[in-house]
Parts: structure tokens; C-alpha cells; sequence
């Protein structure tokens, strides 16, 4: 794999990781019965789904970059 490859392997992994502790958080809270457990769980989803909305940012950026040099390459 190229360092781009593995790049967007990694991103992809991490986003998949969050994605996942994200639903087990949600399910915790479901099951939750004390306010105080509630609202630390609440607080580490929302920290989650930041993490998750910068690596997607990320990640389309070095799409973006990837298909504008394919680009590139085909009109040369």
C-alpha cells in the first residue's frame, strides 16, 4: 500500500472505532438510571462524534486531493 493507502486505512479504522463507541455509549445511556452516569456518558459521545466529524473531514480531503490529481494525470 502507498503512505496514502494506508493513510485513509487509518482514517477509515479510527472513524469505524468512534462509530462504534458511540452506539456502546448510546446503549449506556439507554440502561443509565443515576444523572451524574448520564451526563458523563452524554459528554464522551459528544467528544466522540467531534473526533469523528474531524476525520471525516480528513478523510474527504484526501479523496478530494486523490481525484483532483487522477485528474490531473488524465487531461496531461
Amino acid at each position: 500500500m502507498t503512505d496514502k493507502d494506508d493513510k485513509l486505512q487509518a482514517i477509515s479504522d479510527e472513524l469505524s472505532e468512534h462509530v462504534i463507541a458511540v452506539k456502546g455509549t448510546l446503549e449506556l445511556i439507554d440502561a443509565s438510571v443515576e444523572e451524574e452516569d448520564l451526563h458523563n456518558l452524554l459528554i464522551k459521545a459528544l467528544k466522540r462524534m467531534d473526533t469523528i466529524q474531524t476525520l471525516s473531514g480528513e478523510m474527504f480531503a484526501l479523496l478530494k486531493a486523490c481525484l483532483d490529481r487522477m485528474g490531473e494525470t488524465k487531461t496531461e
